[in-house]
């Protein structure tokens, strides 16, 4: 028997999904599927009930018949996902033409984001000297540039659950689970934060099942613990704002 290509499963996504919830607005049914999703692979190990009362508040709100219908989408996003790492939740957000046109929501394609890290990262990833490297994305979306780097890092013959460690912001609820979802699937130790990266807001953190698993909060420990001893000529380092006030500099990761 013929195994269904990326394509086929794309397709039969979007023709189950416009048979669920057909009382609801298409976006808040894509945005309760992808909540649901992300509750339950939340749960399988931190059991939070705050998270478990959403769930069920949610799922409340289907049929039966809707609640089987959600369970075979997520079982395609899977099949889907397995492919390779790509945004396929983002996709098929796309596909659904759920984008917000008026707040600039666009998922950066899979082409376009693999083009981006081999440019940025494609000869420094041959040989990583480190245990591990960190990559952040403050604007992450679904997690399409991430997730462009982890498969560049595959390619280099290494594996994402060790040598690896992801931040992941973005002010929009749903697509940060989106994210949640799929670095969870490739098992990419990441900590998704639902908050605004110029305010410093921060209204959730969700860490992926990898992250818990491979004891990701002591590795980090570890290495801002180093990071903090710093030569006494690199403690004297100020700048200067517009208001004359001495300030210690900070350091970002945009991006990779």
């Amino acid at each position: 028997m013929k195994t269904p290509t990326y394509q086929e499963n794309f397709k039969l996504f979007l023709k189950k999904f416009d048979s669920l919830g057909r009382h609801k607005h298409r976006y808040d049914v894509f945005s309760d599927f992808v909540t649901v999703s992300a509750i339950s692979i939340y749960n399988v190990l931190h059991k939070d009930k705050e998270k478990e009362k959403e769930y069920l508040r949610i799922i409340n709100a289907y049929s039966k018949e809707d609640i089987e219908t959600i369970c075979h989408l997520f079982g395609l996003v899977v099949i889907m996902s397995d492919f390779t790492p790509r945004d396929v939740l983002g996709e098929l957000f796309m596909g659904l033409e759920l984008g917000n046109k008026q707040n600039g929501q666009f998922f950066t394609p899979p082409e376009v984001a693999d083009l981006m890290a081999n440019i940025v990262h494609g000869d420094s990833l041959n040989k990583i000297e480190k245990p591990f490297i960190t990559v952040s994305d403050p604007a992450c979306g679904a997690g399409s540039m991430i997730l462009s780097f982890t498969k560049l890092l595959i390619s280099k013959g290494h594996n994402p659950a060790e040598k690896m460690w992801a931040q992941c912001l973005d002010i929009d609820r749903t697509v940060a689970l989106m994210c949640f979802i799929q670095l969870s699937l490739w098992y990419v130790p990441a900590e998704i934060i639902v908050g605004n990266a110029l305010s410093l807001e921060v209204r959730e953190i969700w860490h992926t099942p990898a992250h818990s698993l491979g004891g990701w909060d002591l590795k980090l420990k570890s290495q801002s613990k180093a990071k903090r001893e710093l030569t006494e000529g690199e403690k004297k380092t100020f700048y200067v704002d517009q208001k004359g006030i001495a300030t210690r500099g900070a350091q970002f990761n945009f991006g990779f």
